[in-house]
Order: structure tokens, then C-alpha cells, then sequence
């Protein structure tokens, strides 16, 4: 026994070194890439993103701001909070720190997108700040792999709630496989919506969020009214108890930051679809203020009725928390009715991420970052089909092999390195092109608290009970992106077999799905 745990913590620091020697490599590409660089240049061929139709106004980017933010988070995630905390006091204050950190994020973000006002998010930031090994990374993990993982969790947030509409206990009474196949209709269906009827889908995209605000909005007015009704009576949740009984395990707290985090995803996803966005360098900052502002009020609103109403014993239960709260404040139709938006917000939810990750993935494969096949559009529908189709199948192996909170997890722990380098990375366009005309200039303390935030992100994991094993191995198959980037993008042993299938694959799909 005792030589079968050394010979683990044998294998465990060869990995660490490993890995610590790839991050060294591409730290050292990244300083030669800074020092050479004098302006952005696109790796790929010809840069299509200026054909794409401008007919994302003010209004409607602030909607697919919050519609993307407002997700099954608010609905699933207090659960979470709660029972990481213990206390209704902490939970308020980290859920107003969680919108801190996404408008400190969202701002550094923007003067990166009036700076370069083109869609791709990250990955075309950090293609012209540091080259393309760090965007080629983020764009083949993050997006080409793992994108599909924040699609899964809000088809598996509307089957939760779907099946409470009809059964108390949805946990135990309802199948594992029916639970898996409803997702996996779903995934189907918003696939075909996504790919051949756009024009639907983004008018959907103003009327979901509305829905989703009406739904927050009569969280907040039935919990205050529950409040001034019940005063003095009981039944109350346990709102007065302030922070009495906290938890002040830091594991546990770290475990609710990523989970607050993964509820305030959405904040980025403007830049994303800047290049449809009208007057990016004006509007682009003026929706990310005004949507991350309202969701953070939004969600402090509500999080606060939920403790109003339901008290901490029954919080942290896994149960679907939306409809509880219906329950107790309007009866049966509350709970029906709660259920029902959100159904609504998560489905609107894989709108929003649709629309954004099809665009994101289109701009790495546009800058030469992912296989071509992915820039390929339709002639007809003018949509990426094939980044949809593919996207529509990675969110299906997620939904069979996924659990809800390990993925929350491991979205945030995967992310969040991507979004540190951008915000570092105004400091470096500072630096290296002060030249550059910044319609927007985020004041530094911005990215710098996201940074401190982000690198405690990372770190965490590593310390809590959620395995460092596992943890280890997200880093090692980000880094595996390392030779893959020089073996098939770069193309350092010429494989010409591979250019040729991929030639072969992009021409074939090109034909046969009728793109350009």
C-alpha cells in the first residue's frame, strides 16, 4: 500500500513538471510573438466576418446579453450557494460580487472589442496580442471541444424543471434514460431552429428575454409581498438569521464562487458578434454596462426572495428551487407557472449560446485556427451550418456523460484562463500599441481585480475535494493543443495526407450542405 501511494505521487509530479514545462514553452512563444509583433494579422484566408448582416442594434444586444446571462443559473445554482454557505447573508453578498467580477470582466473586454471591433471574442484578442499557440488553445478546448458543455447545461436545467411540472419528486421518480433522451429531443430540435431558421431565432431572441425579466420580476414581487404578509407569522424562510451559521470552510466558498461565476456566464458574448453588431465602438460597451448592471440587480432581487420564502434546511436540497417558491407564495399555479419560465429561460438560454459559439467558432476557423470546414455558410440560410451540427453533437455527448455540477465546475475551470489572458492583455496593448484608438478605455483596476479573481479560479480546484486528478487532467488536454497546433495547423512535418483529407472534408461538405 504504502508503494502503490508513493508510486502515485511519483506519477503525480513527473505530470506537474510535464505540464509546467509546456506552459514555459508557450510562455516563451508568446514574449517572442509580443517583441515581433507591429500589427494584427490574421493567419487564415480570406476574413469573410465584414459580409455579415449589421442588424444587431442597441436593443437587441443588450437582450442577447441578458438572455445569454440569464440562464438556468438563477433557478438551479441558489441550491448550490446555499449549501456551500449555510447562510442566506453570505449568499446575497456573493452573488453581488459575482456581477463585480462580471463587470470588471465585460469592461476589459470592451475596450478590447472597440479596439478590434470583429467577432471571435478571445480568440481574436488573443491571436493579436499573443499570436496564435494561446488563441489556437482556447479556440480548440474551449470552443471546438468544450462549448457544446454550457449548451448541456441548459438543456439539462429545462428537463429538471420540465419533469416537476408533473412529478414532486422528479430525482426519484423519473428515469435516467427518459431524463437523457428528452435532452437529447431538445438538442435536436434547437439545432434544426439554429441552422435552418435564423430569422426565427433571432427574433426570439428579444422575446425570450423579456420573459426571462417578467419571470425574475414576479420572483422578487412575490417574495417581498410573502414577506410583508407573513410578517410576524411563521413560515418565513430564514432571512432575519443574517450570517448565523456560515460556513467558514474556504473550500466550500470557492466552490460557490465558480458556481455564481458560471450564473453570470453571458457577459462576453457581445464581443463574440461584433462584427454584426451596428456602431460596435460606440453601442458594444454601453450593452455590456446595461446588461450586466440589470442581471446583477436582478439577481440579487431574487436570490433575497428565495431566502425570504424558503428556509436554509430546505435551500440546500437539490430540488428544483423555482418551483418551491411558487409553490409556497401563489400555490399550484405559482409553482406550474415558475416551472414554465424556466423552461422558457433555459431554452432561451441555448439560443443565445447557439447564436454566440457558431460565430466564435466561425471567426477561429476564419483566422486559420480550426479546420475550414467550419467557416463554411449556407448559401440559403446564411448560417455556419456545420459549426452547428458540430456543436449540436458535442452538447449531446455531454448531456449523456454529464453530471449538472460537475460540468458548472469544470465550464468555469476551463474558461476562465482564456478570459485572464484577455484582461492582461489590455495592459500589454497599453504598453506595446498605445498608438491604437481606443473608443473605450476600461480604468485599469478593472482587469486587474478580474485577473486576482481569476488566477483564485484556477487555483481552487486544485485545493478542494473536487479531485486534483481531475483537474490536472483539464490542464494536460488544454496543453495536448500544443503539438496538435504544430502538427496539423502549422503543419511542422508537412502532413500533407492531413491537408488533404481536410481539403477533401470542406469540399464535400461544401457540396453536399450547399455553402459557400
Amino acid at each position: 500500500r504504502v508503494a502503490i501511494t508513493a508510486g502515485g505521487t511519483l506519477i503525480k509530479y513527473r505530470l506537474v513538471r510535464v505540464c509546467l514545462r509546456l506552459v514555459f514553452l508557450i510562455i516563451t512563444h508568446i514574449l517572442v510573438h509580443m517583441s515581433d509583433i507591429e500589427s494584427p494579422q490574421i493567419e487564415g484566408g480570406c476574413d469573410n466576418r465584414d459580409l455579415l448582416k449589421k442588424n444587431i442594434t442597441l436593443t437587441r444586444g443588450i437582450c442577447l446579453v441578458v438572455g445569454g446571462m440569464i440562464g438556468t443559473g438563477i433557478f438551479i445554482t441558489p441550491n448550490y450557494i446555499a449549501r456551500s454557505v449555510m447562510a442566506p447573508a453570505p449568499s446575497i453578498i456573493l452573488w453581488g460580487f459575482g456581477g463585480f467580477i462580471a463587470a470588471a470582466g465585460g469592461m476589459s473586454f470592451c475596450e478590447l472589442g472597440t479596439m478590434f471591433p470583429i467577432s471571435g471574442a478571445e480568440i481574436a484578442y488573443m491571436n493579436r496580442i499573443y499570436g496564435p499557440v494561446p488563441a489556437f488553445l482556447s479556440a480548440w478546448f474551449n470552443h471546438f471541444l468544450l462549448r457544446g458543455m454550457g449548451i448541456a447545461i441548459g438543456i439539462l436545467g429545462f428537463t429538471k424543471y420540465f419533469w416537476s411540472i408533473f412529478y414532486p419528486d422528479p430525482e426519484a421518480e423519473v428515469a435516467v434514460w427518459a431524463d437523457k433522451l428528452l435532452a437529447q429531443f431538445v438538442n435536436i430540435v434547437f439545432v434544426g431552429l439554429t441552422a435552418f431558421a435564423p430569422t426565427l431565432n433571432v427574433k426570439s431572441v428579444v422575446v425570450e428575454s423579456s420573459l426571462k425579466i417578467a419571470a425574475t420580476l414576479m420572483i422578487i414581487i412575490s417574495g417581498f409581498v410573502y414577506l410583508m404578509v407573513r410578517q410576524g407569522h411563521d413560515g418565513n424562510g430564514d432571512i432575519a438569521t443574517g450570517f448565523k451559521g456560515t460556513n467558514t470552510d474556504p473550500k466550500a466558498w470557492g466552490g460557490a464562487i465558480n458556481g455564481i461565476i458560471w450564473s453570470y456566464y453571458g457577459w462576453e458574448m457581445i464581443c463574440g458578434v461584433t462584427s454584426e453588431v451596428q456602431n460596435p465602438q460606440k453601442n458594444v460597451p454601453i450593452i455590456v454596462g446595461v446588461s450586466v448592471s440589470m442581471v446583477t440587480v436582478l439577481y440579487i432581487l431574487t436570490v433575497t426572495s428565495y431566502h425570504i420564502v424558503i428556509p436554509i434546511s430546505d435551500m440546500i436540497q437539490d430540488i428544483p428551487i423555482a418551483s418551491k417558491f411558487g409553490l409556497a407564495t401563489m400555490g399550484k399555479f405559482g409553482k406550474i407557472f415558475l416551472a414554465l419560465a424556466v423552461l422558457i429561460s433555459s431554452l432561451g438560454n441555448v439560443h443565445c449560446t447557439f447564436l454566440h459559439s457558431s460565430r466564435t467558432i466561425h471567426s477561429a476557423a476564419v483566422e486559420g485556427l480550426l479546420p475550414g470546414a467550419l467557416s463554411l455558410v449556407s448559401r440559403r440560410f446564411k448560417t455556419p451550418i456545420v459549426t452547428v451540427l458540430y456543436l449540436g453533437l458535442v452538447t449531446a455527448v455531454f448531456v449523456l456523460v454529464g453530471d449538472l455540477n460537475g460540468l458548472i465546475d469544470s465550464a468555469v475551470f476551463t474558461s476562465f484562463p482564456f478570459y485572464v489572458l484577455c484582461c492582461v492583455g489590455v495592459f500589454v496593448m497599453r504598453w506595446r500599441s498605445p498608438e491604437i484608438r481606443r473608443p473605450y478605455r476600461v480604468p485599469l483596476i478593472f482587469p486587474a481585480l478580474f485577473v486576482l479573481f481569476g488566477v483564485y479560479a484556477f487555483v481552487t480546484p486544485f485545493t478542494s475535494q473536487y479531485s486534483w486528478r481531475i483537474s490536472l487532467m483539464w490542464v494536460g488536454v488544454v496543453l495536448a493543443g500544443v503539438p496538435i497546433y504544430f502538427l496539423l495547423i502549422k503543419n511542422v512535418l508537412n502532413l500533407k495526407c492531413f491537408h488533404l483529407a481536410s481539403g477533401t472534408v470542406t469540399r464535400f461538405l461544401a457540396l453536399k450542405l450547399d455553402c459557400e
